[in-house]
């Protein structure tokens, strides 16, 4: 019966060595682009369930999530998605636009939604429209700390 127990234990222990025990997570990327086909310049993508939200930094139109450690990424299922971002400019006075419309800044309202699978590439390739939101304007006199 020892015998068995320690031979039992000594595969358990060459299989998970060898193969890894693994989370489950899976790697997944894609990019995000205007209607128009120009990519999102700079922002974050978020996968979200109820109870977690996975993260991914947008750059010239391309995001990637997971890779950055073994095992990180997302688990299976299904995720609703949804983006923040702005472009900022100036010195003396700051201009800040938002890089995506009001509707994609929250996975209630972007209406959009995927899923991740195993044994699959996981690519995700998302169209947004342009924001219509003005252009915000912060000057020294208006933000405390701005240039002081």
């Amino acid at each position: 019966m020892l015998k068995r127990y320690t031979y039992y234990c000594f595969v358990f222990f060459v299989v998970t060595a060898f193969c890894g025990c693994g989370n489950g997570h899976l790697k997944g990327s894609g990019t995000v682009t205007y209607s128009t086909g120009e990519p999102i310049p700079q922002g974050m993508v978020f996968f979200s369930t109820p109870q977690f939200n996975y993260t991914g930094m947008i750059k010239d139109g391309v995001f990637e999530l997971g890779g950055l450690k073994e095992g990180d990424g997302l688990p299976p299922g299904r995720y609703r998605v949804h983006f923040i971002g702005t472009e900022t400019s100036g010195e003396d006075t700051m201009t800040e636009r938002p890089l995506f419309a009001e509707k994609y800044r929250s996975s209630a309202t972007s209406g959009i939604e995927c899923e991740v699978k195993s044994g699959e590439k996981n690519r995700f390739d998302f169209v947004v429209e342009k924001p219509k939101e003005s252009v915000k304007t912060y000057t020294h006199d208006t933000v405390p700390g701005f240039r002081q």
